[in-house]
């Protein structure tokens, strides 16, 4: 994620953390031994096929996980102005400084050593929009200044971020350790002012999780 402040104040986020670039280099490199094979080898007809396979694997996967956002926040128009491609679906939109209730700064349940975080606006009338569907990992706390650089441009104070993102992820593990799934599914929502389809299925897959993580002495 990269923050630019122009010269007339406003702020630009942008980011590109798709792997298209490294996937088609290597669907390329496929191709070009396949068609080695093919034409000049002898390595027979099933290597052939296997390697056509992998480089259409190869451009699937560069497709399904390819991802930008451009997030602009005007000060002279006091706008938002966004766009954010993912994988196949697109969304944009533009909305007034006034209708962001505030920015939160999320980390994944189960999230461990070396904190991950995305930004997430949400607005007055309860939605969520991330500036990012993945989480990045954030281990200079680049994206907590960066989320601080928003309020300040919406006017907004600035949050214990750090320890509050600590604090809600620890209650919510707390809780799904204990079999208290429902309340784990309600501090979340409060937290982050997730739908409750979202909750349930991230708080879902911590349970899941932590049903498979070894006891510590067995380790």
């Amino acid at each position: 994620m990269k923050a630019e402040e122009l010269v007339d104040g406003t702020l630009v986020i942008s980011h590109d953390g798709s792997p298209t670039k490294f996937m088609l280099g290597f669907m390329l490199l496929l191709l070009g031994t396949a068609a080695y094979d093919a034409f000049i080898g002898t390595r027979g007809t099933e290597r052939l096929i296997g390697l056509l396979g992998a480089s259409a694997t190869c451009l699937v996967v560069a497709i399904a996980f390819h991802e930008t956002a451009r997030f602009e926040f005007s000060k002279p128009t006091h706008l938002v102005t966004w766009r954010r491609r993912g994988g196949f679906r697109a969304r944009s939109g533009t909305m007034p400084f006034g209708a962001i209730q505030s920015v939160m700064v999320e980390r994944p349940l189960g999230d461990e050593g070396t904190p991950s975080r995305r930004i997430s606006l949400r607005t007055v009338d309860g939605a969520g929009i991330p500036l990012t569907v993945g989480y990045q990992t954030d281990s200079d706390g680049a994206i907590l200044k960066t989320a601080d650089q928003i309020r300040a441009l919406l006017g907004q104070k600035a949050e214990e971020t750090h320890s509050s993102d600590q604090r809600h992820v620890a209650d919510v593990s707390t809780l799904v350790a204990s079999g208290k799934i429902i309340e784990a599914i309600k501090v979340l929502r409060e937290a982050e002012g997730i739908s409750l389809t979202d909750a349930k299925q991230r708080v879902d897959e911590l349970h899941r999780r932590s049903a498979v993580r070894p006891p510590r002495n067995q380790r």
